[in-house]
């Protein structure tokens, strides 16, 4: 059985009978993905609290594991969990002055600002991925390498986006396929003959360190924006995660907000 943080209880049993969500237009991870979410910000699951396994999870909401997986990935996304290896998810504390927000968009309008964009490949090869990417992977094997493309992506004015760019190894991306305009989830979909359906994405203030900075032109202690993006395919597959450190100057995050009734 998992082991709980010392002076927290393990929250395993909390589920006392079966939720069974709904078939319909609305998939079932979002539908779970919900209603952990309302669970957690009632109070149910409290701040450090060890969430019940993924099994356990599958048992009373009666989806699959993938169903689950996504699911909780969503909520690490949010900043609302947190997943220690081997251990299990615990709810996050949360940190005073930091407030995690949803938000959806179009994904085929958010890749067409590619075209925008010339791009400087720096290298492109077989890695064994860092823990955060082959979580996000979903890769059990913790030497299952990956292709690892490392690029910038610069305007008129300089660089903007230093990338480092994780998709399956199986894929036979080359440089040769990488051209301007062309975002590199394209490249992937068409090679591994899927359809990537949605994206999900964490942004947060980090500082550049040596090698970002060096590409963007920057002192390793300036702060830069990270966005963390994952990329899946239909029937939840991922199949890309792509890190993004973008220049503090010459990048800016503009996103429209519109109520569902029409009104605020």
């Amino acid at each position: 059985m998992s082991e709980a943080q010392p002076g927290r209880t393990a929250n395993t049993e909390r589920i006392t009978a079966p939720r069974r969500l709904q078939d319909g237009p609305v998939p079932l991870y979002h539908q779970l993905e919900q209603d952990l979410v309302e669970r957690i910000n009632r109070g149910e699951f409290a701040p450090g609290v060890l969430l019940p396994t993924e099994e356990r999870i599958c048992e009373q909401y009666g989806v699959s594991r993938i169903t689950v997986r996504r699911a909780l990935d969503a909520l690490i996304a949010q900043g609302l969990i947190v997943r220690r290896r081997g251990v299990g998810s615990f709810v996050a504390e949360r940190r005073q002055g930091v407030r995690s927000v949803h938000l959806s968009g179009s994904l085929d309008d958010f890749l067409a600002t590619a075209a925008s964009l010339t791009i400087d490949v720096l290298s492109l090869g077989r890695v064994v991925p860092p823990p955060e990417v082959r979580e996000a992977l979903e890769l059990a094997d913790e030497q299952t390498e990956t292709m690892r493309l490392e690029l910038t992506s610069s305007l008129g004015v300089g660089p903007v986006i230093y990338s480092e760019i994780y998709f399956p190894a199986e894929s036979g991306v080359t440089r040769a396929d990488i051209a301007p305009g062309v975002p590199v989830i394209r490249l992937v979909e068409r090679k591994l003959n899927v359809r990537v359906t949605h994206a999900r994405q964490l942004i947060e203030s980090i500082l550049a360190g040596d090698e970002a900075g060096r590409r963007l032109g920057l002192p390793a202690d300036t702060p830069v924006l990270r966005i963390r993006r994952v990329y899946y395919a239909a029937g939840g597959r991922p199949v890309e995660v792509a890190i993004l450190r973008h220049h503090p100057d010459r990048y800016q995050y503009e996103i429209e907000l519109r109520s569902r009734s029409g009104r605020f």
